[in-house]
């Protein structure tokens, strides 16, 4: 049965806004999106690099170093390794900046809200 946390009330957490949050040792990215509340583990698997900051458009959300896109309820990988930054890069050059590693979804949790506040599950 999972484990429920607290991780603030509901205006905490704007709709398209990702927030960071801690929860029992981990960082994880919330955001109130079209669909309701979804909530990512805030780590890119390209890079083991942090989403916290990335852009949230549609309820996908860009990694803020090299732009790997995915959908904040699903997890699921959109777009992988698109440039550095604000540049994007031909095709040939995003699979050299990739390393050879192949696109993958990020963890997603389940996000519950009662009365106000949002609560973070974990298995």
């Amino acid at each position: 049965m999972p484990q429920r946390f607290s991780i603030g009330k509901t205006d905490y957490f704007p709709s398209g806004k990702p927030k960071a949050v801690k929860v029992n040792g981990t960082s994880i990215v919330v955001a109130q999106t079209e669909n309701g509340y979804c909530a990512v583990e805030n780590r890119c698997p390209h890079m083991n690099l942090p989403l916290a900051g990335g852009k949230l458009e549609d309820g996908i959300i860009s990694c803020p170093f090299h732009n790997s896109r995915f959908d904040m309820c699903s997890g699921e990988n959109v777009d992988w390794v698109q440039g550095v930054g604000p540049v994007k890069l031909p095709g040939v050059m995003r699979g050299v900046l990739s390393f050879g590693k192949k696109a993958q979804p990020i963890e997603t949790y389940t996000v519950v809200e009662e009365d106000g506040e949002l609560y973070i599950e974990i298995a």
